[in-house]
């Protein structure tokens, strides 16, 4: 049972000498000049949108998870002890999902396009129509008056939808 416990608790210390997973020791500083092929580094030089940045942190952590994984894979053919790898690779994954959700958040709520045709934007619009001739009730602006509004209001709308979709699409960042 000993044996049990002292491996579990190595699981969660990080390996010594021979068992780094990479050279921690020295980590050169590089000049920014040298960064300007990474992608986090511009995005955030050039203040882009978050969304784009967001995107480029993804990226990154992307590259790392699977190097890591490519390390792990490795370091299991050779025989050693990989846990401490596996662990660094679990926190990734669990960044990059949150980077996710933060992306998704960013793009309109949680990966979900505005549904213009849907039965709840009908509603919200039914709404919006009820509230400007309840307007023209308050105002006391004649019937015929209200008519002629509704009657220019629904040969201007036609086709709205592929137009709005078309402005929604537009200003969505590329993803």
């Amino acid at each position: 049972m000993s044996k049990n416990k002292s491996e579990i608790e190595g699981a969660f210390n990080p390996p010594k000498g021979d068992d780094l997973p990479l050279d921690l020791i020295e980590i050169p500083i590089e000049d920014p000049e040298e960064l300007s092929d990474d992608e986090v580094f511009a995005a955030v030089k050039e203040d882009d949108v978050p969304d784009n940045i967001l995107k480029a942190v993804l990226w990154g952590l992307a590259e790392e998870q699977s190097s890591l994984k490519n390390l792990r894979q490795i370091r299991t053919k050779d025989g050693k002890d990989t846990s401490f790898i596996s662990l660094k690779r679990g926190t990734l994954l669990k960044y990059m999902s949150e980077t996710l959700l933060q992306r998704q958040a960013l793009s309109g709520g949680m990966g979900r396009e505005l549904d213009l045709r849907g039965p709840k934007f009908r509603e919200i619009f039914k709404m919006l129509l009820n509230t400007i001739s309840d307007t023209f009730e308050e105002i006391k602006i004649p019937v015929e008056y209200k008519e002629m509004f509704f009657h220019a209001l629904s040969r201007n709308l036609e086709g709205w939808e592929d137009r709005a979709e078309k402005l929604i699409k537009a200003m969505t960042p590329k993803v």
